[in-house]
């Protein structure tokens, strides 16, 4: 997926978590209010739309790209 794709799409929680383990980084969704958590210092990565996915453009921006 080109990097622009990566931006506009909307990933599930499965697919966040996947590519956060695929940098080292252990990601959780939050009980309180669905939020994907980085595990090990608490930041929260991206938050859930109502859809229940999270965006793509969040998920690269804490990675980094």
């Amino acid at each position: 997926m080109r990097y622009w794709e990566a931006c506009e799409a909307q990933v599930t929680a499965e697919e966040a978590i996947e590519e956060c383990r695929l940098h080292e980084i252990e990601a959780v969704v939050r009980q309180l209010d669905g939020a994907l958590i980085d595990l090990q210092t608490n930041d929260v990565i991206a938050y859930v739309d109502e859809a229940g996915e999270y965006s793509g453009a969040d998920i690269l921006g804490y990675l980094g790209y």
